[in-house]
This record gives structure tokens, sequence and C-alpha cells, in this order.
């Protein structure tokens, strides 16, 4: 071939292929629709990440998988403030109702002339003599079931019996009258804590020094656990710093449900870190209201 028909040839190749180009705006057209497919495509690759990352978080959330720099749950509140609440119930374990601290000092008296003061008065009695009860205090109703403070004299037969406080719980029948159902226990007032965990007490295992910034204790729990210490269900402690005292709450996460029996269970060791030396504070166990003296383990 000559350089002329070579010339020719690219010459008729280049134009056709001119003519096969897009335009300016269809060109602009594809490049819209390729950045539109690039957006898609990275918005679903996304999307895939925040869901896959979502469902890790959730399984692991329920211990299911490990997650870097996670291996301790994080404490449940560092301040009281957080929790706190201005309530107090004579037992948490047995849905006996909060309320408010006040009743404990000004101690209202049931209306003697109510419904259920009469049946209190008259036949539905708890198995507490008469002569050994100084008043009644309505705490409050829970549907059909009231819940009562019964307040003792000071003998010595009383306090044979339990101390100053005992309860009893009432419920009303269809046609209004109240019948004696329970209680007779005791109430030991504990603070109530708003995230659900479950108050525990505790004692000294030993002694600590006025320039301590740790304190050993053993925690103890009430609640029923098939006699298994409550040491794999420990958060974090609370601790108050006052002028006089230093106020120690132990709080455990809940037994799941299920049929948990209630022997005795071990105590569970724990070393509290203070902010500050003890100096000559009184340690206090916060779960009570108010606050008791800590003791040391026997």
């Amino acid at each position: 071939m000559s350089d002329t028909d070579l010339e020719t040839a690219l010459r008729a190749t280049l134009s056709d292929r001119a003519g096969a180009a897009p335009s300016g705006d269809d060109l602009a057209d594809t490049v819209t629709r390729a950045g539109l497919v690039q957006r898609r495509r990275r918005r679903l690759a996304g999307a895939a990440v925040v869901l896959a990352v979502g469902v890790v978080a959730g399984f692991a959330g329920r211990g299911l998988v490990p997650v870097a720099g996670d291996a301790e749950p994080e404490p449940a509140a560092s301040t009281p403030a957080e929790v706190a609440s201005d309530l107090v119930t004579c037992n948490m374990y047995n849905g006996w109702p909060l309320f408010d601290p006040v009743l404990l000092t000004e101690r209202p008296e049931l209306d003697p002339e109510s419904d259920l003061g009469t049946a209190v008065r008259t036949t539905a009695r708890p198995s507490i003599a008469a002569r050994l009860i100084d008043s009644w205090t309505l705490i409050g109703q829970v549907g059909s079931r009231a819940y009562l403070l019964i307040w003792m004299k000071d003998t010595e037969e009383a306090r044979n019996l339990g101390g100053e406080l005992s309860t009893a719980i009432y419920a009303r029948a269809a046609d209004g009258s109240w019948a004696y159902e329970g209680g007779g226990g005791g109430c030991e007032p504990q603070r109530y804590f708003s995230d659900g965990l479950m108050p525990g007490w505790w004692t000294l295992r030993t002694a600590p020094e006025p320039d301590t910034t740790s304190v050993d204790i053993n925690v103890n729990s009430d609640e029923c656990s098939s006699g298994q210490s409550p040491a794999d269900r420990l958060t974090e402690p609370i601790v108050e710093y006052h002028a006089d005292t230093v106020v120690i709450t132990t709080r455990l996460e809940p037994q799941p449900p299920g049929g948990n029996t209630c022997p005795g269970s071990p105590s569970a060791p724990l070393t509290v870190q203070l902010d500050e030396p003890l100096g000559d504070r009184q340690l206090l166990d916060g779960q009570w209201y108010p606050p008791r003296p800590a003791t040391i383990e026997p």
C-alpha cells in the first residue's frame, strides 16, 4: 500500500469513529449515569458494612462474639446520682413496692375507720398480738393488695419478735372485704437503684488503716442462687465520699429467671479502690437506708 493509500484509509477510519462518538450532552449523560451507579454501589457497600457492624455489635451485646478491647463490661454507674432513687423498699426480692422514706419518720397512721382499717382492727388480723402493735402505716396499694408497715411497741416481747418494724399484706376480695394474706416479716429498708441491678450487702475482710486507698470486702446476696457465689455477677461498686463517712454500695446483675433454690451461698471477695485515703472516716454499707456501719467478717 502506498503512503497515499494509507493516509486515505486512516482518514476514513477516524472519520467513522468520530461520527460514532457521543455528543457533549450524550457524554455528560453517560458520565452522570456512571456516577450514579458508582454512588449506588458505594451506598450499598456502606449499608452492608453498617448492617454487619450492627449485627456484630448485637451479638457482642449478647456475649456471642468477642469484641477487641471490651473484655470486661462497663460499670453500670460511677456515681450514685446516675442511678440512685429517692425511694426505698422493704425487700427488693419479693415484689414489695417502693415508697418514700419520709414514711419511716413521719409514720402516718392508717385510718382506723376505713374498710382496711376496720379489717386490721377486727377479724383479719396478722399473727401478731394486738398488745404488741403500736400503729399501722399504709405504704401503698398495688392492684387488690395493700402493703402495710406495723410499728411495734418498745417492749422486750416485741423486740424478740424481730424489732421495731414488721409488715403485712392484705388482699381485697370482689365484695370489697379485706383479708390478711401474708407478710409478718420484718422490714429492713433498702435503697433503690433505677438501673435494674440487685443489691448486695458486704462485710470487711480486715480492718482498714487510715492511709489505705483500697478496702477488702466480702459481698453477699439475699437473692436465690442455688448456692452459687455472686462473684460472676458483681458490678462496679458505687463509692460516696463524705466528710465523716465513706459509703460503699455493692450491686449485682440479677439472676436469670428460672428455678433457683435458696440455700445459703458463699460470699464473693472484692477489693474496692478509693479515690483518696480513708482517713478517720467511718465505712458504711450503702445498701441499707440509712447506710449501716461496716462490720468485720468473723
